[in-house]
């Protein structure tokens, strides 16, 4: 089942999120920081959307993001939530890969849309890193069947 990773060390904030979420039919996870959020991240495929505060104790959102698509290697799709947004973030943001921001105090519809089309952002990239996987194979198989004959 797809699921919903939120990371906010605020409590409440991440049980509205999850609420939001589950109406939705997605199963959540939270995390109160970073670097849990990036260990349930790299172990739980199911993790298909990721609704990421900005402010964290220890690792920034920032940081996560880079941490996630860098080093994890990670197609879930991450939106920055923050409560101080600015051009500036949301720019820094999307530069370092997040799908998306929302801002705090958030609408639940805004929420639900975003969330709906980041999952289908991340399908769409999984169907194709699965055919330009299928179509390296069948270039590796033909390069050997040459060599061979």
């Amino acid at each position: 089942m797809s699921k919903v990773l939120i990371v906010d060390d605020e409590r409440d904030v991440a049980d509205v999120l999850a609420e939001i979420c589950q109406l939705e039919g997605y199963d959540t996870e939270w995390a109160p920081t970073a670097e849990i959020g990036l260990k349930k991240l790299q172990f739980d495929q199911d993790i298909v959307v990721v609704l990421l505060d900005k402010n964290l104790p220890g690792m920034s959102g920032l940081d996560f993001i880079k941490k996630a698509k860098n080093d994890l290697k990670s197609y879930a799709q991450i939106i920055l939530v923050t409560g101080y947004p600015s051009a500036e973030a949301f720019r820094e943001a999307i530069k370092s890969g997040a799908y998306t921001c929302l801002k705090k105090p958030f609408d639940m519809n805004e929420v639900i849309r975003v969330v709906k089309d980041a999952h289908k952002h991340y399908e769409r990239a999984k169907q194709l890193k699965q055919l330009f996987v299928r179509d390296e194979e069948k270039a590796l198989k033909e390069s050997l069947d040459r060599l061979k004959k």
